[in-house]
């Protein structure tokens, strides 16, 4: 009895193999060997999509037209005066603030123009500071993390302690700091 129920899952495991392994069709391994792989049918695809790139075509606006930015129009201006870099050198100006807030300096940069506008008109101390820029000597440095205004471009400490002298009505804790100063004629 145990040999006849072994002969039976036996043949019950032939049968099933042998119905899994077979394939529906009649196609055999020589006919799927005769395609090559660049002679494969395209696939139309115009029945399942419908995108036109055409519907999304924009005209783009002249770019130089919507450039907007923060450069003040001095600098932009044609009669911008440039300053050959080896006229730098050592010397000193009047520091009348050094703060970490940055609106806080660009007021302070506003006011000490308006005093420098309102300062030129007492002929008595504007002969200390000779003018050859355009626009007031006021001059505003960022290092980390302070702000600092300064005016003035002096070659001799003499020259920045009598105008400090004038600074000071305004300013009272305006100083003297030694910096790289411009002291010469513009580029043409």
């Amino acid at each position: 009895m145990m040999i006849d129920s072994n002969r039976g899952w036996i043949l019950i495991l032939l049968l099933l193999s042998a119905v899994g392994c077979s394939a529906p069709g009649s196609r055999s391994l020589v006919d799927t060997m005769d395609t090559k792989v660049g002679d494969e049918v395209p696939i139309d695809w115009t029945e399942y999509e419908d995108f036109n790139p055409e519907a999304y075509q924009e005209q783009l606006e002249d770019p130089s037209n919507m450039i907007q930015h923060d450069v003040p129009e001095v600098l932009l201006s044609a009669d911008l005066l440039l300053f050959d870099p080896s006229d730098a050198q050592s010397g000193f100006r009047i520091q009348i603030i050094s703060t970490l807030d940055k609106q806080e300096a660009d007021q302070v940069v506003e006011d000490a123009l308006a005093w420098w506008r309102n300062f030129v008109k007492d002929a008595s101390v504007y002969e200390l500071y000779p003018q050859i820029e355009p626009e007031p000597p006021v001059y505003q440095d960022f290092r980390a993390p302070y702000y600092r205004v300064r005016l003035g471009n002096f070659i001799n400490r003499d020259d920045a302690v009598l105008f400090l002298e004038a600074v000071e009505k305004s300013y009272a804790s305006a100083f003297i700091a030694p910096d790289m100063v411009i002291i010469g004629t513009p580029i043409e």
